[in-house]
């Protein structure tokens, strides 16, 4: 159970990568500094379930309304595969609508692909900026379908005063986005509707796993220096025996733990009603929620301001609206490879989402296209140093100024 050195990065090559700078949020005794946070977010859901990732809640929505096959779920062109996948494992068909160039939806493209098998609308606050959720949320009421807010970039905005995911009917969250765990997903709904879910406990394995690879990430970004000398020779034992267990088991040694929780974007079935590792829960409500919501502003905005003068490059969202909690700082870069590649194998926490449904292309949606290939997002999560930050802008601002004086 030794976790991997590219922890935070997303490959598309087989070149090893050696992370330097994390790209998920570690575990470090700051993570416990600064008190919990007024401003509501749909934590504070009196009707909330903790599942085991974001996937996964997602996963429980479309069973609780009894999705299926011969059904249709509208989903965005512009997605990860955890958005997808729980929709293919209902047998439900996704009908992919389009973005516009800004990342808004385009609520003309939805009305006209809505139809009889219309059941629900997956709508995602990319990076933690709203989408139009009153038009949509007039637009489901008028037509009767159900609306999921996808707020795993999203789990602290606020839009006009209210948290995102309390405008639908219901939302998914992700914790490992946010918080220093290893896994862990909410999902939330309105009174008017059905969340009974029964969940299960995962095993005193999964428990044990999700525990110790918290503690292990920290101590590869050097987070817990303390506790690792403390723990240095039991967490050896540990490996050991781990590596040994696994060759015994084989590749069923991989279900032991669900594929989110080391960075996949598998859909494992199994763990649908798997609730969150007591570890986690734990942890996510010991540390300081006003911490999250402050540094990754901080952090953003620093951003921001350092990469302000990039030629051929552009940023997103150049300023952070009020109520806005960031996931990432997003970039677009015009000529992006090699730059990008050459970003992560010197060890930038990188990534992009390059791979759509096979069923998405320039003709489904242009923007979404353009994005798999050009957008990038740069962590800003609350666990960073600022000599972090420098040395990420520094290599970068070098790479991509190399570039195109060579291009």
């Amino acid at each position: 159970m030794e976790v991997e050195s590219n922890i935070g990065v997303s490959l598309s090559s087989s070149e090893p990568v050696n992370t330097i700078i994390p790209g998920s949020v570690p575990l470090s005794l700051g993570s416990f500094l600064g008190g919990r946070s007024k401003k509501p977010s749909i934590l504070d859901s009196q009707r909330v379930v903790y599942l085991t990732s974001g996937r996964m809640a997602i996963a429980q929505a479309l069973m609780l309304n009894r999705i299926c096959e011969g059904d249709e779920v509208l989903v965005p062109a512009y997605h990860c595969s955890s958005m997808i996948a729980p929709v293919k494992h209902s047998g439900a068909k996704s009908v992919f609508y389009r973005i516009l160039p800004d990342m808004i939806i385009d609520l003309e493209d939805i009305e006209q692909k809505l139809n009889d098998k219309t059941r629900l609308l997956l709508v995602a606050h990319y990076f933690g900026f709203p989408q139009p959720i009153n038009a949509l949320q007039k637009l489901c009421t008028d037509k009767g379908i159900v609306l999921l807010e996808d707020c795993a970039h999203a789990l602290f905005s606020n839009y006009q005063g209210k948290p995102l995911g309390s405008f639908g009917d219901y939302a998914a969250g992700s914790l490992m986005k946010f918080f220093p765990v290893n896994d862990g997903g909410v999902l939330t709904a309105n009174t008017a509707h059905n969340l009974q879910v029964q969940t299960e406990p995962g095993g005193r394995e999964f428990e044990l796993r999700c525990a110790l690879n918290t503690l292990e990430k920290s101590f590869i970004y050097n987070r817990l220096k303390t506790l690792e000398l403390l723990l240095w020779i039991p967490l050896k034992i540990k490996n050991l025996l781990w590596r040994w267990l696994k060759s015994q088991r084989g590749e069923s040694h991989a279900e032991r733990s669900p594929a989110a929780s080391d960075g996949g974007f598998d859909f494992q079935p199994r763990w649908i009603n798997t609730r969150i590792s007591a570890f986690s829960l734990r942890i996510s409500r010991m540390v300081s929620t006003n911490r999250i919501i402050d540094r990754r502003s901080s952090n953003y905005r620093w951003l921001s301001n350092a990469l302000a003068d990039i030629p051929n490059f552009r940023r997103l969202h150049p300023e952070l609206p009020e109520g806005v909690v960031p996931y990432i700082f997003p970039i677009i870069i015009d000529q992006v490879d090699p730059a990008f590649i050459n970003l992560r194998r010197m060890g930038v926490p990188l990534l992009r989402w390059e791979f759509l449904d096979e069923e998405v292309d320039s003709n489904t949606c242009k923007n979404s296209h353009y994005y798999s290939r050009h957008l990038v997002q740069i962590p800003c999560h609350q666990e960073l140093h600022q000599a972090e930050l420098e040395w990420m802008v520094d290599n970068i601002r070098h790479e991509l100024s190399r570039h195109n004086q060579t291009g």
